[in-house]
């Protein structure tokens, strides 16, 4: 049976891991486009009201975009149609008004926030150019934002996983085609809030299409049947779903709106188009999971495998250690080599906090594995509780330490917030699945990983193309790693190779 479940694992995971891979480097090269296009304020600049808007866009569907990923496969089931289009289009009225209420609302106090918070330290010289890039985001990617995404999770409603999974790809590049267009007729600093704003505009009409004619044909011939017991039910399922996502909208973003504050738009830069992008590359592999985990989690506890469940989250965690410390090892090793390469030497400030955050993005992986798993067996307030008590903790050490040590203060905070949400998770999960961290694998890893980087200490000073080392030094490292590995028995490599080949 658990061989079953499995197998389904890997077919779901790999095909939305492929597209991750796929979308990786284009969203990568829009960074590398911003930082070599744009000055550095103006990349901050950029990021700071990106953040902003989307720490208030946890009020702008409350918390409804998600309700019909339960309600599509709900109403299938009871051959009910005429309730999945009411269902859309209540959500996306709701949506859209609230999304224009709360735009309105940002522009008529949009000198305070400007003055007081976006440019506090008076690093942006015109103000006149941040309102107009604050109109254009609130006015149009705020709002277009929100019924690009109610689509992309209607694919999901409905299951059909191979056009969802090339949504996020397609959205990223629609992005980067548009960022250079606007770049190189000179649009500058406009560049990227109008790639941002019109790429919504451009998923709505192609997904749009497709969800018409190929996904939910009968949307104009089924009635529309409104309810109260509808709009009850839409609400009283969205509403925890927004506090709950709240506090991964907060602690995601809360590290850039204190350091727009306490430090300025340079240093919010390094962090968001440097440093976290790149680090983030680790949780690939949770994040192409968790996309099937959920629903596969509620399956088998609600069957009572219990033990399958716990069994099987294990494995998934030390896949997750072997597949990221190596990688968060080369960041931490290879900071300024890797910003050199890809960025310029005016970012070179992020070096130390890529390394950092690297090791920090390996407890993100788990953090955000587990809390699908709560999620899964009907836990939800957990995630919550547990998300509400990192992010305040990550608000106490932000503004303890950025305003004196700027973005390494910001990514120790961080990081330190990660490992104590997987404390709290661990704590709380094995009351419900007799779970217990897999402590040993993991420092198997880091002992392995750190056995692999003695070689690298000693040809660093050998080579002295960037490039090259950079190349060889991984070969090198990853295959002393791997053989590291397979001498302690961190894992079963048979079946590790087994699924890859699956």
């Amino acid at each position: 049976m658990f061989l079953s479940y499995k197998e389904r694992m890997i077919k779901g995971a790999s095909w939305n891991f492929l597209f991750l891979v796929l979308a990786a480097p284009i969203g990568y090269f829009v960074r590398i486009l911003y930082a070599n296009s744009l000055s550095k304020v103006e990349v901050g600049l950029f990021y700071a009201i990106l953040d902003l808007i989307s720490m208030v866009s946890i009020f702008r569907g409350l918390g409804l975009n998600n309700t019909v990923i339960y309600f599509i496969p709900k109403f299938l089931v009871q051959n009910r149609k005429d309730l999945i289009k009411s269902t859309l289009i209540s959500v996306l009225l709701i949506q859209t008004i609230m999304a224009v209420l709360m735009a309105v609302l940002m522009y008529l106090i949009s000198p305070t926030l400007i003055n007081k918070y976006i440019n506090n330290q008076g690093q942006f010289g015109d103000i006149s150019l941040i309102f107009v890039v604050f109109t254009i985001m609130i006015f149009g990617y705020y709002i277009f934002d929100g019924t690009k995404a109610l689509l992309f999770n209607s694919f999901q409603g409905f299951q059909s996983q191979k056009i969802y999974g090339t949504c996020n790809f397609l959205n990223i590049l629609s992005i980067l085609i548009l960022s250079i267009i606007f770049i190189y007729f000179g649009a500058g600093l406009y560049s990227p809030a109008l790639a941002y704003t019109i790429t919504p505009l451009i998923m709505i009409l192609i997904y749009g299409k497709i969800f018409l004619k190929e996904v939910f044909p009968e949307f104009f011939t089924e009635k529309i049947t409104f309810s109260k017991e509808l709009l009850n039910d839409i609400f009283s399922y969205g509403m925890p779903i927004m506090f709950g996502s709240a506090g991964f909208i907060i602690m995601g973003y809360l590290d850039s709106i204190c350091l727009t504050y306490f430090t300025g738009l340079n240093a919010v830069a390094d962090y968001r188009n440097v440093a976290m992008p790149t680090v983030l590359v680790l949780s690939y592999f949770a994040s192409a999971i968790c996309k099937v985990i959920l629903p596969m989690s509620t399956e088998m506890w609600e069957k009572g495998e219990k033990k399958n469940l716990s069994d099987g989250l294990k494995k998934i965690l030390s896949y997750s250690f072997i597949i990221s410390v190596p990688f968060a090892v080369i960041l931490a090793y290879f900071p300024t080599e890797l910003v050199n390469i890809f960025f310029n030497e005016n970012y070179l400030t992020a070096a130390p906090t890529m390394s950092i955050l690297s090791f920090g993005v390996i407890f993100l992986s788990m953090n955000t594995i587990v809390f699908d798993i709560f999620n899964g067996i009907g836990k939800p307030h957990l995630s919550a509780k547990i998300l509400y008590i990192g992010a305040l903790f990550n608000l106490i050490f932000n503004l303890l330490l950025i305003p004196k040590f700027g973005t390494i203060g910001a990514a120790f905070a961080t990081t330190l917030c990660y490992i104590l949400i997987q404390i709290l998770q661990t704590r709380y999960l094995g009351k419900f699945l007799d779970y217990k961290f897999p402590l040993k694998n993991f420092f198997l890893c880091l002992f392995s990983s750190s056995i692999s980087i003695v070689p690298l200490l000693i040809i660093k000073s050998m080579i002295l193309n960037e490039y090259v080392l950079i190349l060889f030094s991984g070969v090198l490292y990853f295959l002393t790693y791997f053989l590291s590995i397979y001498v302690l028995k961190v894992d079963d490599l048979k079946e590790i190779k087994s699924l890859i080949f699956k």
